[in-house]
């Protein structure tokens, strides 16, 4: 009889035990909040730039003329593409860029001696560089230098007081694409994870060129050596990764 007493007893505490059980209060679940994902420099990009610059070339003619530098100066623009890798808060890349331009006037008139007059016309440029930049989140302060390419007019010949005021331009010239080096720096900062904007500056020893004075004095060989310095402002899309 006690037995049967036990067992019902505890028949009845395990069928209890369920309702006694969704009764007790829930815990709540913890509220995790999303975890951010740091920016990073890490990419490939496309973008557009424009700038303004200007020019020095130094003019040697082989007759005896006399030597002198024309400086032009004008706006250029065009498009660059590269690719970023973030170390820590180091960024190193590559990048290339090709901008028609317009630097021009600036002509010299020498009238002493033999007397020369000569010009510079700058048509386009482009060039392929390396970067290299300190990272403070958002902001990247860079270094960058390479291989840099243009396409230039060179005019050239005897000067005359028909040429002050720049009236007229040199007779005689020729046409050279040129190559050398540049190096320079910049600022960038991103305003969202693809967006980005900079400003630049960068100087450019394309060496020399030289050419014959067509077509009067095709015998009469004009030295050209130019450099240039131009302020630049552009944006870029981080199209990798997304």
């Amino acid at each position: 009889m006690k037995g049967r007493v036990l067992a019902l007893f505890a028949a009845g505490m395990l069928a209890a035990t369920p309702a006694f059980a969704a009764d007790l209060p829930t815990k709540a679940p913890v509220y995790k909040a999303p975890v951010a994902v740091p920016f990073t420099w890490t990419g490939c990009y496309i973008g557009a730039q424009v700038g303004y610059g200007w020019a020095r070339g130094s003019h040697d003619f082989d007759n005896g003329a006399p030597s002198d530098v024309s400086r032009p100066r004008g706006v250029l623009g065009g498009g660059l593409l590269g690719c970023n890798y973030q170390i820590t808060t180091w960024v190193v890349g590559i990048e290339g860029d090709f901008e028609a331009a317009s630097l021009r006037d600036g002509d010299f008139l020498n009238l002493t001696g033999a007397t020369s007059v000569g010009s510079t016309h700058m048509k386009w440029d482009g060039s392929v560089r390396g970067r290299l930049g300190y990272a403070m989140d958002r902001s990247l302060f860079y270094v960058t230098g390479g291989w840099a390419f243009a396409g230039f007019d060179f005019g050239g010949g005897p000067g005359s007081t028909a040429f002050i005021g720049g009236g007229l331009p040199p007779c005689c010239g020729y046409s050279a694409t040129v190559n050398g080096w540049t190096i320079g720096g910049g600022w960038e900062y991103a305003f969202t994870n693809n967006l980005s904007a900079r400003i630049e500056y960068r100087h450019t020893d394309y060496r020399t060129a030289s050419g014959f004075l067509q077509p009067i004095y095709p015998t009469v060989t004009m030295a050209v050596g130019v450099k240039t310095d131009v302020v630049r402002v552009g944006v870029s899309w981080k199209f990798l990764p997304m």
